[in-house]
């Protein structure tokens, strides 16, 4: 991750970049084609990017819809979870609608549906709920030990002999400081069998961001989505995810279980319990430093891989 920029630079650079993909501008319901049964609550844009391929990220997706959905709930009302499902791919360099539904305004509890256009057709869904933190019972897993990351190398290091590859994986995950726990993303390591599929990794937004909690919940969720998938895609394959395969999220879900900051080191902790038919699944834990756990994410998603040659 380190490039020919400054630390500094490139973390003014990183927040820039999140804060921009999270900053949705609002727009006039009537320029939508639309014909809801629910009340519509907002209609919002978010910017695409140039980065990584032209199919728009998944992570990015849902966060601009979360982003858009926590903008009609009342403050102090913070998301507990999303469930969303991906129907078409997305063009990553143009901007996307996301028509925000009101389902419910309760006395704890609000519900939101987020539908996401791209040239007017409906590109993926979310529901989102939010929820007034209350007392109760608590528990929760600790995090796995493991090493800290100014211990774990930095992706520059783990693929300093692939030059090609670090360039394309620095590009796609340009504001995020990532380390791996492990073989580079999409590999095996030595004596690792199919099936074993448990991936960790050290991840930050690469700067400091402003003390803005939805902020830090979009982020999250950009984070979210970014090496979970490759542990299904390792699992069941022969030796590595080579670079004619391609994995595609059908879902993805998030259960936020305590606030955080995205620009403060996360472990994430992902493995795959199943894969078959052309699918995969892969679930995976975020704990903050101090070892408490913060989101628990699941997605299932294509596994489409080239016959060898």
């Amino acid at each position: 991750m380190n490039g020919a920029a400054t630390a500094p630079d490139r973390g003014r650079a990183a927040v820039a970049e999140v804060v921009g993909l999270l900053d949705l501008a609002p727009v006039e319901p009537a320029t939508v084609t639309t014909d809801r049964l629910v009340p519509v609550a907002g209609v919002y844009s978010g910017r695409g990017t140039s980065r990584g391929t032209t199919r728009r990220y998944g992570g990015l997706i849902a966060a601009q819809a979360l982003t858009a959905a926590a903008h009609t709930v009342r403050p102090g009302r913070p998301v507990h979870s999303l469930h969303a499902y991906f129907t078409r791919p997305g063009d990553s360099r143009r901007p996307v609608t996301y028509l925000v539904e009101s389902l419910r305004d309760g006395p704890s509890i609000s519900t939101r549906r987020v539908v996401a256009l791209q040239r007017d057709t409906p590109i993926f869904f979310l529901t989102a709920s939010f929820h007034d933190p209350g007392g109760g019972p608590a528990h929760g897993p600790s995090a796995p030990e493991v090493p800290p990351p100014d211990e774990v190398p930095t992706l520059t290091e783990l693929l300093a002999d692939a030059p090609a590859r670090l360039a394309a994986v620095q590009d796609m995950l340009f504001a995020f400081d990532t380390r791996y726990l492990g073989p580079p993303p999409g590999e095996r390591t030595a004596g690792e069998r199919a099936g074993e599929a448990h991936r960790r990794a050290w991840v930050r937004v690469a700067g400091r961001m402003p003390d803005d909690v939805p902020l830090h919940v979009g982020a999250l969720v950009l984070i979210s989505d970014l090496p979970l998938l490759l542990s299904a895609m390792v699992a069941g394959h022969a030796t590595e995810w080579g670079p004619g395969d391609l994995g595609v999220s059908i879902d993805h879900t998030v259960w936020f279980h305590r606030p955080c900051r995205a620009d403060e080191w996360l472990l994430y902790d992902c493995d795959s319990p199943w894969a078959a038919a052309g699918r995969g699944l892969a679930t995976g834990r975020l704990y903050a430093r101090d070892g408490d756990l913060v989101a628990t994410v699941a997605q299932e998603g294509l596994l489409l891989t080239r016959p060898a040659r």
